[in-house]
């Protein structure tokens, strides 16, 4: 039997690609990488995984909540800065800054109204 060995990518569906990108290029700090697919938008997280986003592959206008179940962590090197940041600009958060298991913690909400959690942890 073959094992998984590696996760190799995490691609969430979303409305609006131009709004997506936006907030993940400019309010997070994203790069943006190649993307093979017209339909998606790649961005490099420099930890060997890969983000991306794409156009809906299912009809993403009546579902209220998107990616419920589903917990998508990104590590930054300030954590605290970087929700200050955010807060500053108005984002969402769903949960302040905390200290938790894998560092200073909070979590946001994305353009699409994904939850995102963002830890400074080593």
């Amino acid at each position: 039997m073959q094992t998984p060995t590696n996760l190799d990518f995490v691609s969430i569906q979303v409305l609006d690609m131009k709004k997506s990108e936006d907030f993940y290029m400019n309010t997070l700090g994203f790069k943006k990488g190649f993307a093979p697919n017209p339909h998606a938008i790649v961005f490099e997280t420099g930890a060997g995984s890969i983000f991306a986003i794409r156009t809906p592959l299912v009809d993403l206008q009546h579902i209220t909540e998107k990616g419920v179940g589903i917990s998508i962590w990104f590590k930054v090197p300030d954590a605290d800065a970087l929700f200050q940041k955010l807060q500053e600009e108005g984002i969402p958060i769903i949960k302040p800054i905390e200290d938790g298991p894998f560092g200073r913690v909070f979590m946001l909400k994305d353009p699409d109204g994904y939850a995102i959690t963002i830890h400074g942890g080593n």
